[in-house]
């Protein structure tokens, strides 16, 4: 029978009538006693050697596990019978089984204490610890975690769940797996994206994110990433030069991302970054830095250095010039003080400018300042740190420096720099550096203009260089606080040299424009001079503007070195004794004047007649044919042999503004002042004597004064040396107005006569003199014809014999014929000495009556008309002083009316000149405004064939992206092409700002001319008021 559900135990129980021999499994012999009716009892267990050990005894365990039952019977107890081989007897022998039956229990493996009957009606195991099965003989699903065992009385054996940290709900046991953990439960179907025995990793390809339990895709690139798989934190495991969580990008330094990596960056490490563009790896560079790897500097930039941020130094070239390159020959140099042995010049300031003196320590080696308030002290540099320091440029400032207390309170002017008009500064912790304290520390301040050094104001580089060329302080502020001290040590400033050493890359060498010269573009090349001169080397050069004339000119003043007869800075007129438009440009511009050698001339612009205009000294006229007033000859010989023009010698006896003081053509002197007379008026006219010659107008010829009563003949002369005039008899004195002792009746006219005569004879005799010439001064008499006395008729304002005089109260004007009357102001004069004239007069009248008095006179009367007199004379005295006293003022007054004429005649002269010049400057604009349309029409046309030739560029794209192509050669092209256009259009800016600037002068000369007519009018006007008012 067979019944699998059956207890692994077998009891076998077997009736029969003849002794068997049963084999259960096992071939087993039995001997049963009795032969008949006996029961054979078998169990599988009982008896066995192990049978104690059966739960450790697999072979056991499988022994009693009865499936099947076989009962062979092989062989009959003959008792011997055999032997006989009796058939009969041998077929008597059979086997007899009454009854059969098995016992056993079910077989559930320990695992179950009964059976139960299923949907079947079969029995079943009810199992327990975690089993299945209809023998409990298999763990229940997701109960793997170890392998089935069957129970013992000592251990269940129970089965473990699968450990799959609730990513999954099927495992199944995994023998290798539990002999390598003591786990064999092996998770299936892991959700979240987890794999693993336990589900306790993510799947390939993906991670677990931070503290989730979820896991998420890696998402490596394929293209950057050593593999797919990532690591826990998602980052992924990049090929050479990638990086990114994913590996999709380049690294900084490197580019192009492809199946090999990424290639590192083929960048200059002094002008870029060291990163690049990831996609066409073209470097990232420096701000004056260019290039695709960042090798060179951009224009107008010089000195590729790994220390500046900047990466190039901006071309200085005192602005002249963009392109520079690194000079030879320089080698780098350090001003330093150390402060060894001295002060070593370093002064101290305050905030106000006054002078402070610092303290220098022999035993530190260093200077200090100690304020008492709270006012900064400055430590000021001395002369080696100063002047023209621009190759200090990029460079650094460097000092060391302490205070005595940490309360330091910084301010944004600690470090100054001041310079051809400008200031900057800084504060001392700028550009990294540390607050300052009780400990030394070193301070670096590069001098640049990069706005992460901030100096302020902010400055150009170009201002920043123009400030350091003429360095004249630096400023280091000292003290911070009330009662401190600051301490200044080790200062150095870089600078460059001439000469062998470690090189100064910075020191530039300018490729300078045509107008330039120098290794700075300092110098003006030849053929051009300064714009501006005062500016010197910073003032642009333009073209010498010679007209045509001259091939150089002085670069400093730009004076023209003039030939073809032209003078002027510009060559821009004919030299003195030739005339004409030296600004036509030909050699035959200028032709020699048609006057005396040396003389100057001018075109009059309305007639273009030639006129000398400088004649020489003494000459006048057109042609400088006439002698001038004031002088005499015949110049150029047209009514006698040729002769100068020699000044009229008038022994100084001539009023220099008079006109007509001498004869043009014998040179004799025609107006005498002094009293003077003679050829040259050198000797007193009639009736006065003394020395015509002296220097003192006050001794010179003065008048006879001769008494009518006793000269003889009443005449007016007198001897011209002495004055002693010639005396009737017995009369004395120079002028004979006395008697001898003795004699009285001087009015007698005959002499004086003995006292106790008495003269009867009175006469009056009347001399008739030769013939003489009239000599009646054509300008002031009314005809040349005299009177019979002599006396010429004058005109209207004129007195003299000869009609050659003003009379009182008029005046001689050049510029308008005969004697002007004065202003109304001068009748007070007149009036005034027609009241001194009486009063000399009266005075006069009363002397000749004391004198002349034949009554007898007393003491008492005598003396009172005595002091009538004295105190009449002492009256006259005084008026006649204060009349001199105004008549100075008056002739001081007169004098600058004078000299206010002449400088408005000069001034009429020089508008009539600046007229002249404005016609010339206006001709000048038109023609220059015509050469800037010109090489206006001139730059478009270039412009358009730039226009054509771009169109027309075939860009050639390159193979990949290392490989080169034709746009270098093509930007090289466009750069000289459009330096070609920038200096194109600077000649055309000069161009119009030269003709705009020579309109602009012409127009300024205009309303100046216009302002000085008006002036010259108001000035008139003036004159004419003052001359009313006085």
């Amino acid at each position: 029978m067979q019944q699998s559900c059956w207890s692994s135990i077998v009891f076998l129980v077997v009736v029969f009538s003849f002794p068997p021999v049963f084999h259960v499994g096992l071939w087993l012999s039995l001997d049963i006693s009795p032969l008949t009716g006996g029961n054979v009892a078998f169990s599988t267990l009982e008896g066995r050697p192990s049978a104690y050990n059966f739960d450790h005894s697999p072979v056991l365990q499988e022994w009693v596990t009865a499936t099947d039952i076989r009962v062979t019977l092989n062989r009959l107890n003959t008792f011997g019978d055999e032997v006989f081989n009796d058939p009969k007897v041998l077929k008597s022998y059979y086997y007899a089984i009454s009854d059969f039956a098995v016992g056993g229990r079910c077989k559930c493996n320990g695992h179950a204490s009964e059976c139960l009957k299923d949907s079947r009606h079969k029995l079943v195991c009810n199992c327990k610890h975690n089993t299945a099965g209809t023998d409990c003989e298999v763990c229940k699903p997701f109960y793997n975690d170890r392998p089935w065992r069957r129970a013992t009385a000592e251990n269940a054996n129970e089965c473990l769940p699968c450990n799959c940290n609730g990513k999954s709900a099927e495992c199944y046991f995994d023998p290798e797996l539990y002999r390598a953990t003591g786990h064999g439960g092996h998770c299936r179907n892991c959700a979240d994206n987890t794999d693993g025995p336990n589900c306790e990793r993510c799947l390939d390809n993906y991670y677990r994110d931070g503290l989730s339990s979820y896991c998420s895709p890696c998402s490596c690139n394929p293209v950057g990433s050593l593999s797919t798989q990532c690591d826990n934190n998602g980052r992924c495991s990049c090929k050479p030069g990638v990086m990114g969580d994913k590996c999709d990008r380049c690294q900084p330094g490197y580019h192009s991302l492809s199946e090999a990596g990424c290639r590192p960056c083929s960048c200059n490490p002094f002008g870029s970054t060291q990163e690049c563009d990831i996609q066409t790896g073209r470097c990232q560079c420096k701000e004056n830095v260019e290039g695709f790897s960042c090798d060179r500097c951009k224009l107008g930039y010089f000195n590729l250095d790994p220390l500046n941020p900047q990466g190039c130094t901006p071309c200085f070239c005192f602005q002249h010039s963009a392109v520079c390159n690194s000079a030879d020959g320089y080698s780098a140099h350090v001003v330093t003080s150390g402060f060894e042995r001295s002060n070593e010049g370093w002064s101290g300031q305050q905030q106000d400018g006054s002078s402070v003196q610092v303290q220098w320590s022999p035993s530190r080696q260093e200077i200090s300042l100690i304020s008492d308030d709270y006012f900064p002290m400055y430590f000021v540099a001395p002369e080696k740190f100063l002047g023209n320091q621009f190759l200090s440029y990029g460079q650094n400032l460097t000092l060391n420096f302490r205070v005595d207390r940490r309360d330091t309170r910084l301010s944004a002017e600690d470090v100054v720099l001041e310079g051809a008009g400008l200031r900057i500064a800084v504060p001392l912790i700028a550009q990294g550096n540390a607050y300052p304290g009780e400990n030394t520390q070193t301070y670096v301040f590069r001098l640049h203009d990069a706005t992460d050094y901030p100096w302020r104001p902010t400055l150009s580089h170009s201002d920043f260089q123009k400030l350091l060329h003429n360095l004249t302080a630096i400023k280091i502020r000292g003290t911070y606080s009330e009662r401190s001290a600051g301490y200044l040590d080790d200062v150095s400033l870089v600078t460059a040299r001439r000469g062998p050493g470690v090189p100064a890359r910075w020191v530039e060498q300018c490729t300078c424009p045509q107008a330039y010269r120098g290794q700075f573009c300092e110098s003006c090349a030849p053929g051009y001079r300064r714009t501006r001169p005062e500016l010197g080397p910073f003032s642009p050069c333009e073209l010498c503007n010679c007209h045509g004339h001259s091939d150089t000119c002085n670069s400093e003043t730009g004076l023209c070195d003039c030939r073809d007869n032209t003078a002027g800075p510009s060559c821009e007129r004919c030299k003195d004794g030739y005339y004409g438009d030296s600004t036509a440009g030909t050699p035959t511009d200028c032709t020699p004047c048609p006057c005396p050698e040396g003389t100057s001339c001018a075109v009059v612009p309305k007639t273009k007649e030639v006129v000398c205009t400088n004649c020489p000294t003494g000459t006048t006229g057109k042609r400088c044919e006439l002698c001038d007033d004031g002088y005499f000859g015949d110049p150029t010989g047209q009514s006698r042999p040729a002769s100068p023009c020699r000044a009229c010698k008038c022994s100084d006896n001539i009023d220099p503004n008079a006109v007509g003081n001498c004869d043009r053509e014998t040179g004799e002197c025609l107006k005498c002042i002094y009293n003077t007379d003679g050829f040259f008026c050198d000797r007193c006219k009639d009736g006065f004597y003394g020395n015509a010659l002296a220097a003192n107008p006050a001794d010179k010829c003065k008048a006879c004064s001769c008494s009518p009563f006793g000269t003889v003949n009443r005449q007016t002369n007198c001897n011209q040396l002495t004055g002693k005039c010639p005396c009737l008899p017995h009369v004395t004195n120079r002028d004979c107005s006395a008697c001898d002792p003795g004699f009285f009746n001087l009015q007698s006219g005959r002499g004086c006569e003995p006292r106790g005569t008495m003269s009867a004879l009175r006469y009056f005799d009347r001399c008739f003199s030769p013939y003489r010439s009239c000599d009646c001064d054509p300008e002031g008499s009314e005809s040349a014809q005299c009177m019979e006395d002599g006396r010429c008729k004058c005109r209207s304002g004129f007195v003299g014999s000869r009609c050659d005089l003003c009379e009182e109260n008029y005046f001689y004007n050049r510029s308008r014929p005969g004697c002007q009357q004065c202003p109304s102001c001068y009748s007070l004069v007149r009036d005034k000495v027609h009241q001194q004239r009486q009063k000399l007069q009266e005075l006069q009248t009363l002397i000749d009556n004391l004198s002349s008095s034949q009554e007898t006179v007393g003491d008492k009367a005598f003396e009172d008309r005595l002091k009538e007199a004295e105190k009449a004379i002492m009256d006259l005295l005084l008026e006649a002083q204060k009349s001199n006293d105004m008549d100075k003022g008056l002739m001081e007054r007169l004098q600058q009316i004078n000299n206010t004429l002449t400088t408005q005649w000069n001034r009429l002269q020089n508008i009539n000149n600046t007229v002249g010049d404005t016609e010339a400057l206006a001709d000048k604009s038109r023609n220059r405004v015509k050469d800037a349309e010109n090489l206006i029409d001139r730059a478009r046309e270039e412009l358009q064939k730039a226009k054509d030739a771009i169109s027309k560029v075939d860009i050639k794209t390159p193979t990949s992206t290392g490989d080169p192509n034709n746009m270098t050669l093509l930007a090289e092209e466009a750069r000289v092409l459009a330096e070609k256009h920038k200096m194109d259009a600077d000649q055309i800016q000069k161009i119009a700002k030269d003709a705009n600037s020579t309109s602009t002068k012409a127009l300024d000369l205009l309303l100046k001319t216009l302002d000085g007519e008006n002036k010259t009018n108001n000035d008139i006007n003036d004159l004419n008021r003052k001359s009313t008012l006085t």
